[in-house]
């Protein structure tokens, strides 16, 4: 079995303690995963059930303390197994992202160039409200006590920013030298 993404990040927080769906899906929200994972409430629960019959986790019942019944699910060796072969793939080999502005700046040409300036210069500044909130939440990470792994899921957007902005930059600049 090969895992997808989202499987493997499923498996990532079942590695660190058995939940319930309700809970993982708490703490994706919390963890502000579901840019990067893709988890829904509807596919935790999908997945849950696909890991299941594959073997990479098992789950018994139980009575919540509200006496309602959950499935609790925990990570089988099989499971850590599959997760760390996809983590050792994840980490050698680069994925390269799809930008949506690739698609525009294809057909720049569409546009008067003034408005297609205004339009990069207000890109820019998204970034740049992008990169301070992303500082904001490393600083808190930080001030957390949270472990250097996780610090890094905020720093390292900052970084890509921080590449799209120059990006950005040098293309504004060409555009404006051709008028």
């Amino acid at each position: 079995m090969t895992l997808s993404n989202a499987e493997a990040a499923l498996l990532g927080l079942l590695a660190e303690k058995p939940r319930h769906p309700y809970e993982i899906e708490k703490e994706v929200q919390m963890r502000d995963m579901r840019q990067w994972t893709g988890l829904s409430m509807s596919s935790i629960y999908k997945l849950l059930r696909n890991l299941e019959k594959s073997g990479a986790v098992t789950s018994h019942a139980e009575i919540s303390d509200d006496n309602r019944a959950r499935r609790i699910y925990h990570l089988t060796d099989a499971g850590t197994a599959l997760l760390q072969d996809k983590l050792r793939q994840l980490l050698r080999e680069p994925e390269f992202p799809k930008w949506r502005i690739d698609i525009a700046t294809s057909n720049i040409a569409l546009l008067p160039r003034t408005e297609a300036l205004a339009c990069l210069a207000e890109y820019r500044s998204n970034l740049q409200k992008a990169e301070k909130c992303y500082h904001e939440l490393a600083d808190y990470l930080t001030c957390a006590g949270c472990p250097a792994y996780r610090q890094s899921l905020a720093r390292r957007p900052i970084h890509l920013i921080r590449a799209e902005i120059a990006w950005v930059d040098e293309f504004t600049a060409q555009l404006e030298e051709t008028a």
